[in-house]
């Protein structure tokens, strides 16, 4: 029995240019988390506390415990442990990273992820709604955890809230793929959602997807070339605890997509035009 925990990376939306007026998140979108026995769930949840606690020290000294808040519920967002100016100044940031995938590989975890690379322009440019790509990105990481476990294995899929309407028609299309698809036949339960400040094994999730996110805006976009430190830093580490079924899709052809083994690449996939 596996238990996975994924969230999101990149943005789901319209997306034009960093720097656009309007839509200016993210070039890619996509779910990305890990597998891991159920009977190792337990020691990652306390392992993963303690490697955030330990090294967040100061920080929750500062706005957590002077405050009177209790430390179990206080969570840092990937995206905003992972920042240019963090890394650059704190070497600790990476050590903790290093130190959290030293940890999922330890307890027989796996990476797993899909994204793809969104189309260019407004949402009357680009004829794709954001619950249509929710939709099939859902089902590409239903099939390649799927593949990715051992033969005989189940699976729980548990994710971030995320708090939008449309997630209950895209949970509802996910039970109904579950029970159509050769490729869904381990996963035992539809996806399910949780409060991600209560569960240490999401915010785990979460970190590992501010990495591919920070790699994938690197990739696919050259205003984004200041996170090249997050293919320099954890890329080839990553690469080792993902599953080779991980992928994100380029917008253009096979060519320009990302496998698990290009993550510590620093080769980009747009041409110089772009």
């Amino acid at each position: 029995m596996y238990v996975g925990y994924f969230d999101e990376f990149g943005h789901n939306g319209a997306y034009v240019a960093r720097y656009d007026d309007s839509y200016k998140t993210h070039p890619v979108f996509g779910l990305g988390g890990f597998v891991i026995p159920a009977e190792n769930v337990r020691k990652l949840s306390g392992a993963f506390r303690a490697i955030k606690e330990n090294g967040l020290r100061e920080e929750i000294s500062a706005k957590v415990t002077s405050q009177g808040k209790r430390v179990e519920r206080w969570e840092k967002k990937g995206s905003a442990l992972l920042t240019t100016r963090n890394i650059e100044r704190y070497p600790e940031t990476r050590k903790i990273i290093f130190r959290v995938i030293n940890k999922l590989e330890q307890l027989d975890a796996q990476v797993v992820f899909y994204g793809q690379e969104k189309l260019r322009g407004t949402p009357s440019q680009v004829k794709e709604t954001n619950s249509h790509r929710y939709d099939h990105v859902m089902r590409q990481l239903i099939q390649r955890v799927n593949w990715s476990l051992p033969d005989g294995e189940n699976l729980l899929l548990v994710l971030d809230k995320q708090g939008e309407r449309e997630r209950l028609e895209i949970f509802a299309s996910a039970a109904a793929f579950m029970f159509s698809s050769e490729n869904a036949t381990k996963l035992i339960e539809p996806p399910m959602e949780v409060e991600s400040h209560f569960y240490q094994t999401v915010q785990c999730a979460d970190w590992i997807c501010a990495v591919l996110g920070r790699i994938a805006a690197y990739k696919y976009d050259p205003d984004f070339a200041e996170y090249k430190w997050a293919v320099k830093y954890f890329g080839d580490r990553l690469a080792q605890v993902t599953s080779a079924k991980s992928k994100i899709r380029s917008s253009t052809g096979g060519a320009r997509d990302i496998f698990p083994e290009y993550l510590g690449n620093y080769a980009t996939c747009y041409s110089a035009s772009d």
